[in-house]
């Protein structure tokens, strides 16, 4: 029994705009049924690379392929049924109601059922009857999810999806990515959320200066965690716990603020905290993701 093809494969694959390179020998594969994260800064080339998996610029170099097939311009519009597709910055025929735009895209993708079209609109709740040029930058978003997650498409590539929605509608686009990797279908998607793509991602890749600098299961990033502690007090401490990572201090107008992450014995710590001056404010959050990558991204906007 042969193999299921890689729902996304990349090899060497560099965009060069000018003597602008911005992408890079890049190389992954993307098995089918996963949900991958795919995460850098801004200008880090990831739209670009999103751009070329899709067909709507070439590769100056290597090869892109879905489902085994070539990805190029000149075949991308085919190859788009099959794939769904959705930005933060999308912009949509601003003439048409989201109904309208809606049945155009189940006519483009076909055997789109009724169900199927109740589904994402009933989880999505957006504004059919308006044109979409009168809509909020919101709805203008739950539109277009809901027209990538129409008929359940093998591949959905999402390029910062929740940018617009509110933190309920977040939950439900979560939601809705889950149900579709037990539905066996493949995720790929852009966001500068990093605890989104930690709740819902096998698989997180890092793009930095154009090209992939990690490429990291989800759960060992788990595995990494600790906590990651920020107070602030009238005193000065002199110095942080036993075992505190990535420390930084400032001290302004009588304040003094500390911040590190915190892996060792949570006793020790409620001990270091219960001796603090003039505690003003604490905060204790996961060292997860973010904190993984921290240094990455601080690196990348200082060069």
């Amino acid at each position: 029994m042969s193999r299921p093809k890689p729902a996304i494969r990349l090899r060497g694959v560099t965009k060069q705009f000018g003597s602008f390179i911005a992408a890079s020998d890049i190389t992954f594969t993307v098995p089918s049924g996963q949900i991958v994260g795919f995460v850098g800064a801004n200008g880090a080339g990831k739209t670009t690379t999103i751009s070329m998996l899709l067909g709507f610029i070439s590769a100056t170099e290597g090869v892109v392929e879905i489902f085994g097939r070539p990805m190029q311009p000149s075949n991308a519009h085919a190859s788009h049924q099959a794939i769904g597709y959705a930005s933060g910055d999308m912009e949509l025929p601003g003439q048409l109601t989201g109904a309208q735009y809606l049945a155009f895209v189940r006519a483009q993708r076909g055997n789109v059922s009724d169900e199927q079209l109740d589904a994402v609109v009933s989880s999505l709740k957006p504004q059919l009857d308006k044109k979409i040029h009168t809509l909020s930058r919101g709805n203008k978003q739950k539109i277009a999810l809901a027209a990538a997650f129409l008929g359940g498409p093998d591949l959905i590539v999402l390029d910062e999806p929740t940018s617009g929605l509110d933190p309920v509608m977040q939950d439900v686009f979560l939601d809705m990515v889950r149900a579709h990797k037990q539905a066996g279908k493949t995720v790929f998607m852009s966001s500068h959320y990093l605890q989104e793509v930690m709740d819902v991602c096998d698989r997180v890749m890092l793009m930095s200066h154009g090209t992939v600098v990690e490429d990291v299961l989800t759960s060992e990033l788990q595995e990494l965690g600790g906590k990651h502690i920020q107070v602030a007090t009238g005193y000065k401490p002199t110095k942080p716990p036993k075992g505190a990572e990535s420390v930084e201090r400032t001290y302004e107008n009588g304040e003094a603020r500390l911040s590190f992450v915190y892996k060792g014995d949570m006793g020790q710590l409620q001990r270091w905290i219960a001796a603090l001056k003039q505690l003003n404010d604490i905060e204790v959050s996961e060292y997860n993701l973010e904190g993984a990558f921290k240094s990455l991204y601080e690196s990348e906007d200082t060069q």
